[in-house]
């Protein structure tokens, strides 16, 4: 319930892989401020990029709705942000790859009362699920077969694993906060309703783990998704 998605070797989505292959993310700038709209992919980062760079003068805000997309082009998004002091805003919703690096990465992130935050894993994640063209594959495997699978799996993933953790460095970022609600301690609350698929923290829980500069648009925030039952639950932070 609570592992991360791989349907390929580092996609972090909220949907069934394949799902978003049709849909053409959105980049264009809108009343002063860079618009990202859809799953995070490689073409439409570099056309961000060049947009940004063709306009005299620059914005100071990425306005983005995302339910995330492939952690490499999440990384090279988020250090983009960070590196050029944008601004991130959410005012619906930036959930897994998004929020894992491309919310934390900015120094001020302006946030809707309703908007969500969501995380269900990252590349430093103990455990993962297989999804994508490889899952009928994998349940046909033998436990050994299965167990093999996983050791190669994690091997070919620790260059990517090293950057993650290179990256959160360099945003003054704790890597946990994309596996923190994976712990056993929340197994109960992640299990409770089977459509349980991630978790988000109030802004306490957020500047516990280094993501200072949250200001709400027309508090309280009481994000949309914690009300509905899409599997979206709010965890404490010690």
């Amino acid at each position: 319930m609570h592992r991360t998605a791989l349907p390929s070797l580092a996609l972090l989505l909220f949907s069934a892989a394949g799902t978003h292959a049709a849909e053409v993310p959105q980049v264009y700038l809108s009343e002063g401020e860079l618009n990202y709209v859809g799953y995070l992919d490689a073409d439409a980062n570099q056309r961000l990029f060049a947009l940004y760079e063709s306009l005299e003068n620059k914005p100071s805000v990425l306005s983005i709705r995302s339910r995330g997309g492939d952690v490499m082009h999440g990384m090279a998004l988020g250090s983009w942000v960070h590196a050029h002091k944008l601004d991130v805003k959410v005012m619906e919703f930036c959930m897994s790859s998004c929020a894992n690096y491309v919310f934390t990465a900015a120094g001020r992130k302006i946030v809707g009362s309703a908007a969500t935050i969501a995380f269900h894993g990252g590349l430093s994640s103990m455990s993962f699920t297989v999804g994508g063209s490889d899952k009928e594959a994998y349940a046909a495997m033998t436990q050994q077969q299965k167990d093999a699978y996983m050791d190669t799996l994690r091997k070919g993933m620790e260059p990517a694993v090293a950057k993650e953790a290179d990256f959160f460095k360099s945003i003054g970022v704790r890597q946990e906060i994309t596996t923190y609600g994976q712990q056993a301690k929340f197994k109960a609350i992640m299990e409770a309703n089977e459509n349980t698929s991630g978790w988000t923290y109030s802004q306490e829980g957020f500047r516990r783990f280094g993501v200072e500069g949250i200001d709400v648009v027309n508090p309280p925030w009481a994000p949309r998704l914690l009300t509905m039952r899409t599997g979206i639950v709010r965890l404490d932070v010690e």
